[in-house]
């Protein structure tokens, strides 16, 4: 697979993937020609490490340096290389003899973010997502930088480690993914990934709640390149609703032809209705 057959922020990826003489594993990411393609399937899984495993046989003797973002947010990491191999395949990939990186124990990612490769290595000597902290917006987005990092390079553990955590500080601190966060979600993402759905899910609960000073129907506006997409996803979890039923047995949202007349009048709900009382109209839900 050449460049130009993958999304360009993944497309540093095909080097890693068109020489399948140097290993086993094929990045998750070579089979998809662009970035609205849905998760792929058959993801390589994280290689197991034993409970048992010693120093050397867990973490090695070889550190390798990774260069990661651009410029002036440029930052370097020194990673025990069998450790990063072990519980993230792609670099197993990277690193092998066949490509510079592997000759030279060294790698540059401009296109990641230095803050998510920090909480990725983070999470690769603690085997657990470190808390990101209270700020809501500005955590919620460091949450979903890692998830997308750990998605872009099929690092299955660390993604659903991720959601986890992400879930467990968004439970703590009563809140949701707001306007921005819920873009960046949707940009960056599959089709079909597991933040995607956890914000969809967010949306639509939050549209059915009643509105307070924080969550505005105007803050529940979908905005960025991807907002249709989260409004249709959005849109089919809430159809979906009306598949339940209440403790007495009705459906949630009622055919709105159903309803009785006056609720399109403009005489207030005290008012006896001017007009003549209309016969119960005989619509099926399908109307």
């Amino acid at each position: 697979m050449s460049s130009p057959d993958l999304p360009v922020s993944f497309a540093f990826l095909a080097r890693w993937t068109s020489d399948t003489s140097a290993s086993s594993f094929t990045t998750p990411l070579a089979s998809i020609p662009t970035a609205a393609k849905s998760m792929p399937a058959g993801r390589t899984p994280d290689k197991v490490v034993a409970q048992n495993a010693s120093f050397k046989e867990q973490f090695g003797s070889e550190i390798v340096k990774i260069s990661v973002g651009r410029e002036s947010v440029k930052q370097e990491f020194h990673i025990h290389k069998n450790l990063l191999c072990q519980k993230a395949p792609v670099f197993d990939r990277m690193f092998s003899a066949n490509f510079t990186e592997g000759q030279k124990g060294e790698a540059e990612l401009p296109e990641n973010d230095p803050q998510a490769f920090d909480a990725f290595a983070a999470w690769l000597y603690r085997d657990a997502v470190a808390t990101l902290g209270n700020e809501n917006e500005g955590v919620d987005r460091r949450y979903i930088q890692l998830f997308i990092f750990a998605e872009k390079y099929g690092i299955i553990r660390l993604a659903e480690n991720t959601m986890d955590a992400f879930l467990k500080n968004q439970t703590i601190i009563k809140t949701r993914p707001g306007p921005e966060s819920s873009a960046m979600a949707y940009e960056r993402t599959y089709v079909g990934s597991k933040l995607r759905l956890y914000v969809a899910r967010c949306w639509a609960y939050a549209v059915l709640q009643q509105e307070t000073e924080v969550w505005t129907s105007a803050s529940l506006v979908p905005i960025g390149d991807k907002a249709q997409e989260l409004l249709l996803d959005g849109l089919k979890l809430l159809r979906n609703l009306n598949k339940v039923k209440n403790s007495a047995g009705k459906k949630l949202i009622k055919n709105p032809k159903l309803a009785a007349p006056c609720d399109y009048h403009q005489h207030g709900k005290d008012e006896v209705c001017p007009y003549t009382k209309d016969k119960k109209r005989k619509l099926d839900e399908s109307n």
